[in-house]
Parts: C-alpha cells; structure tokens; sequence
C-alpha cells in the first residue's frame, strides 16, 4: 500500500473532498493509496467518473490489489450519481480484506463530502427567517450545526492519532459519519433533494461505504451509535 503521511494527506484530502467535485476527491483517493489518480473499485463494482475511458485520465483501482487493474463489464444507472458526473459499473474487481480498507483516508474522503453537505445546508439557511428570527440563529439549528462540526473534529483528530487505527475503530467512525450524514441533510430540507445537493452527497457517500464495507464483515463496533 501507498505509504502515507498521514500528518499532512488526511487534512488535505478532506479539504479536497469539501471543496471540489466528487470524483476529483474519489480520484485523490486513490492516487493516495496507490500513487497515481484513480477510482475505487471492489466487491465487483466501480465507482468512476462518467468519461472514465474517454477524456478522463485517471484508472480504475482494484482496493483488494493494488497492482490489479480490473475490467469494468457493464455500466449501472444511478440518477443519483449522474449529478456528480460519477458512474457506477459492474468489474471483475476482487473483495479486500478488512487491512485493505483500513486505511484512514477512506474516513477523511467521507468526513470531507459530510462538511460539504453541511456547507450547502449552511448557504441553504444564510439569511433566511422565520417569525423574523433568522434560521442561524435558532437555538437548535445552531445546536445541530454545533454538533455536527464538533463530531468531525474529533474523527479527524482520532484518525490522525499516532499508530495505526484498529478497525473497531474505522468501522465505528464510518457508522458515525452515517449518521451525522443524516442529520446534515435534514438541516437543508425538501431543498437537499435537488441534483448535487445535502441528500445526493449523502447518497454517493452511502455507495462508496457499502462498497467497502463488506471487508468489515465480523468486525465488532463497541461504541455506542447515535
């Protein structure tokens, strides 16, 4: 696996996800992991941009061997996904063991797509009122953007902690973002439906986690979830 310094790529790669298109952060990912742009694939699915084999450069990353390249065998359609220009294929892509997906940057990437997420709800209510309060500025919209802010600081401090993070630990940060991912999305209402918005990111983020999160199979999460 790509050696990482994780002191400097983590915070990097969670920047890069909160700020620009999706498959430009899934791309990272993988340059991350193996050392050139590419996008994920395991379990028999690909998640890559829509050009992927036209105008776009980057490869396609088998997460159960790195120096595997495997053949995508049919395109899937997910209208959710069209919004971020990323398609989802079917591959001959093999299944990872849970030390293949370890890997903090797998949580950074899905921490940066939540604070995405929760800048959208943020724009969304900016200078909007109710009974002439602005939205901001009531007591639980602060709380919830309070919380949620808080709870990613803390999994980017964990996953950054000297040593390697044991997979109890990976597999509860995931579950975690889950959860806070749903609570962002709530923060933008019926607007977070629209393409590209609060519940689209919280579905490609449901989609790059289900394809890693059979390697976690077996694996016991003691922490209690919200």
């Amino acid at each position: 696996m790509f050696d990482l310094d994780t002191s400097d790529s983590l915070p990097t790669l969670m920047a890069l996800a909160r700020s620009a298109a999706p498959k430009e952060a899934l791309a990272e990912l993988g340059r991350m992991l193996s050392g050139q742009p590419a996008y994920p694939a395991c379990n028999g699915m690909a998640l890559h941009a829509s050009d992927f084999g036209t105008s776009d450069v980057a490869m396609i990353l088998d997460l159960s061997d790195l120096g595997k390249r495997p053949t995508l065998t049919a395109r899937m359609e997910e209208v959710g996904l069209a919004a971020f220009d990323l398609q989802l294929s079917q591959s001959d892509a093999g299944t990872p063991k849970v030390a293949d997906v370890q890997n903090p940057v797998f949580v950074a990437l899905r921490l940066g797509w939540l604070m995405r997420s929760l800048d959208l709800a943020f724009g969304h209510l900016e200078g909007r009122e109710s009974f002439g309060i602005k939205l901001l500025h009531q007591p639980l919209i602060k709380a919830q953007f309070s919380e949620i802010s808080a709870a990613v600081d803390r999994l980017m401090g964990e996953i950054q902690l000297p040593g390697a993070p044991t997979t109890t630990m990976m597999l509860s940060a995931h579950r975690d973002i889950g959860v806070l991912f749903g609570k962002a999305a709530k923060l933008m209402g019926g607007r977070g439906l629209l393409e590209g918005q609060c519940h689209g990111l919280e579905f490609l983020d449901a989609i790059f986690f289900a394809l890693i999160r059979p390697a976690f199979d077996g694996v016991s999460d003691d922490r209690k979830r919200g």
